[in-house]
């Protein structure tokens, strides 16, 4: 009851400075799981698993992302679109990566992943291939950031400015300590040296996708970068939740 009250006090001792979205002004630290929505897009182990290139679905899309206190991150987004055009054709896309995070002086955040081990499938059922699965990395920034506590829910709401301005829904505090992967290296080259073997697998398949053809998975061995590819397109035009 007492904790209830404290919030509501700090609601209202925010007012208008609530949207100020400068580090000065946090009422608590990065540390724990966000999640958007309904909460359903957690990061962890329930969502990907980088080592055989699978995804498991949640119920609803949504974004998270889960910080440390040591600079490490994790970040998880299931987003679909409607075709204006052609309504069957429903474009969907899971994505998945970890790695480590910079808070600037600029009051910006700057993402970099581990680029082995970021996972990315995309299923376009009116495309010649329906079924992609391949490899994701992908530097993000954003502008600046803050942390408020919801008027309605009381809540901690983590917002996120990207690097042109565009703002992500909120993210709400669902776990802390955070749900999250080791924070190292998962494939790839490791810390100790050795090389971790990579399963390719199209077992997940997102719903609501009709799909024209068999699943294919691309056995391409650079790292996809997002920006610069085919992909990226479809990927990029995608609606933020």
């Amino acid at each position: 009851m007492r904790s209830a009250v404290a919030l509501a006090a700090v609601v209202l001792a925010l007012g208008a400075n609530a949207q100020d979205l400068s580090e000065a002004n946090n009422v608590t630290s990065l540390l724990g799981t966000w999640s958007s929505g309904s909460g359903s897009v957690s990061t962890g182990g329930s969502f990907c698993t980088p080592a055989d290139m699978t995804f498991t679905y949640p119920n609803n899309t949504g974004i998270s992302y889960s910080f440390t206190d040591d600079g490490f991150f994790e970040e998880a987004q299931y987003r679909y679109t409607a075709n204006g055009t052609n309504p069957s054709c429903i474009l969907g896309m899971v994505l998945w990566q970890h790695g480590t995070y910079v808070l600037n002086t600029d009051g910006s955040m700057t993402l970099n992943p581990f680029s082995s081990d970021g996972r990315i499938q995309v299923q376009d059922p009116c495309a010649a291939t329906t079924n992609v699965v391949t490899y994701y990395d992908q530097v993000t920034t954003f502008s600046d950031w803050g942390i408020v506590i919801d008027g309605a829910t009381a809540n901690y709401a983590l917002k996120l400015n990207r690097f042109d301005g565009a703002k992500l829904a909120p993210m709400y505090l669902i776990a802390r300590p955070p749900n999250m992967l080791p924070t190292h290296t998962l494939t790839g080259t490791n810390s100790t040296g050795q090389t971790s073997s990579r399963k390719r697998s199209v077992r997940a398949e997102l719903p609501h996708v009709k799909k024209r053809s068999s699943a294919s998975v691309s056995a391409s061995t650079g790292i996809l970068s997002v920006a610069g590819s085919a992909l990226a397109v479809a990927v990029l035009g995608l609606s933020i939740f």
